[in-house]
């Protein structure tokens, strides 16, 4: 009788996965995998930054475009309200009803007609801020559209507060508030001047003042 234990069975060896195993690298292919990788970040990188610039030369040309477009129709506007103040200026002071009359509130005065509210627009202008176009160009361009849109701000508003707290708001003479629109025409004739850099020289005459107003005998 054999009393000896069966021996066990020798383990398998290990199964090594395929994926697991290690291969030479060849360091050359290797160099050559991570250049070109680089190269393809690097050539998207330029690509989207050429499109980029693409768009903000777009944007900038477009807002620049309505700029000017703006601003000559703003002094289109501005001849038109010259030629009126001019003409509400003279009418005043050859009304036969305002001879001889004691000072009072401009707007009372025969052929006063009103002062007009010459509509200037900055539409094109608050947009090339919006959509950052201004951002994006030449500083100095910049800051001359930014000058000539304060001027023409700060214009509105001096019109507006002469005409409601000094011309209405008290009695005057005749020869005062006369005087007083054909100032509110050489300020506005003076604005149109500050659009010249950007759309060029008035091509159009701009309405003369009257060569010889009538003086007013208006007692003060």
């Amino acid at each position: 009788m054999n009393d000896e234990a069966p021996k066990a069975a020798d383990p398998e060896p290990r199964r090594r996965l395929r994926w697991l195993r290690r291969e030479a690298i060849n360091l050359g292919d290797f160099v050559v995998q991570i250049f070109a990788v680089v190269l393809g970040i690097l050539l998207a990188l330029f690509i989207n930054n050429r499109v980029t610039q693409h768009q903000q030369q777009s944007a900038v040309h477009d807002a620049m475009h309505s700029i000017r477009a703006e601003l000559v129709a703003n002094r289109a506007a501005l001849h038109k309200s010259v030629a009126y103040l001019y003409q509400r200026a003279a009418r005043m002071l050859e009304a036969p009803s305002n001879q001889n009359q004691p000072p009072r509130p401009c707007y009372l005065w025969d052929q006063w007609g009103g002062t007009g509210a010459v509509n200037l627009t900055d539409a094109a202008y608050q947009t090339a801020i919006t959509t950052q176009a201004l951002s994006h160009m030449p500083f100095k361009q910049a800051q001359q559209i930014a000058q000539i849109y304060g001027r023409q701000r700060i214009a509105r508003k001096s019109f507006w507060l002469i005409r409601t707290n000094i011309l209405i708001a008290a009695p005057h003479p005749l020869s005062l508030c006369a005087a007083a629109i054909r100032n509110f025409a050489a300020n506005e004739r003076n604005l149109a001047d500050a659009y010249v850099p950007l759309i060029g020289t008035d091509k159009v005459e701009w309405p003369a003042p009257p060569s010889h107003p009538t003086k007013s005998k208006t007692s003060k």
